[in-house]
């Protein structure tokens, strides 16, 4: 009985933590670029040939989410956040996607205002600008940001 009952509790144990998923927290769905015959993530490419880029001539993508984070972050604040952007042809971006960390707990609706309103250099495919998502990773190490993407 005492074998059978420690079992059943690494079971449920494994169980448990093979459950554990990462959060994520859906904020958009891109709405402004669908059609009545088509959602907004049709025709969009994955891979291209050269991938978005940030096209703010003020300050960086770095510098924008240094200030962004800065209220945010603590002397030992750390970890990883993801987010997911969506570029259209024209350059304009939807952000629809956060994986936050339990270290740094932004306000993700005001970032995603603040993302909306940014524009990018669209990706291009053959020679044309296509529709694409971008992911970033925001690296946080104390009050320090490091931004990365996928290219």
């Amino acid at each position: 009985m005492k074998y059978l009952l420690s079992s059943i509790l690494f079971f449920v144990s494994a169980a448990a933590s093979a459950q554990q998923q990462v959060e994520s927290i859906q904020l958009d769905s891109c709405k402004q670029f669908s059609t009545s015959y088509s959602d907004a993530f049709d025709e969009m490419f994955i891979r291209v040939e050269q991938p978005a880029k940030w096209n703010n001539s003020k300050t960086s993508m770095n510098d924008f989410f240094e200030t962004f984070f800065k209220p945010y972050l603590q002397k030992r604040a750390g970890g990883r956040v993801t987010l997911s952007l969506l570029i259209n042809k024209e350059g304009r971006c939807c952000f629809y996607k956060a994986q936050p960390n339990s270290n740094v707990r932004p306000d993700f609706n005001e970032l995603k205002r603040l993302l909306d309103q940014t524009t990018w250099s669209p990706a291009l495919q053959n020679g044309q600008p296509v529709k694409s998502a971008k992911v970033l990773f925001l690296d946080f190490d104390g009050k320090n940001v490091k931004v990365s993407s996928i290219d």
